[in-house]
């Protein structure tokens, strides 16, 4: 017996349940399809994601995409998240049309080198979504064929709004003030 009242047998039991294999996910035909990549699975409430590092996350997305399996064919989304200290993880939401399949990858970048290779070259679709992400995040992505702003003035080149650094501004003027609501607003007979 044990400290805990369980036998030697029940632990090693209960330690290979808490080992995570992930077969209920995609995992197994991701795992398959990245041989080659250095990856690294993780549950999430609704899908699978998988962790690649920034050199191999183009490679890695092509694969993902050409992989008679898995066809992940559509860019849902890609954008980032700013985890402060522990860098910036750039985030694809990958979709299979024909499969009906959800995958989410991350790379992670060091927050003073938010440098990762283009994804236009695996999808089109990628474009803008970079082109956003650059411009929220300051994450730069190598071969970008355009990588002009799309919201923030051209000049703007040091502020990154979703960065969690970013200075919050001055609230000017209270919600509604001067746009005839609240104690100010006259109501007039008709």
């Amino acid at each position: 017996m044990t400290t805990d009242g369980q036998t030697p047998d029940a632990e090693d039991a209960s330690e290979a349940a808490a080992v995570d294999t992930f077969e209920d996910t995609v995992w197994p035909a991701v795992n398959r399809a990245l041989t080659a990549v250095d990856v690294r699975p993780e549950r999430s409430v609704d899908d699978l994601i998988v962790h690649i590092p920034r050199a191999d996350v183009v490679r890695g997305l092509r694969m993902l995409k050409h992989d008679e399996q898995l066809q992940f064919n559509y860019l849902r989304c890609l954008t980032a998240v700013d985890n402060e200290a522990d860098g910036v993880d750039v985030v694809y939401h990958l979709y299979s049309i024909p499969k009906n399949l959800n995958l989410t990858v991350k790379t992670t970048l060091p927050s003073d080198d938010k440098f990762v290779d283009t994804a236009t070259t695996v999808w089109q679709a990628a474009n803008w979504l970079e082109r956003e992400t650059a411009e929220m995040f300051g994450v730069r992505f190598n071969g970008h064929p355009d990588p002009r702003t799309l919201l923030m003035p051209e000049d703007m080149t040091d502020s990154y709004p979703l960065l969690k650094s970013h200075p919050y501004a001055e609230i000017e003027i209270l919600q509604g003030e001067g746009l005839g609501h609240g104690r100010d607003a006259v109501v007039e007979d008709e």
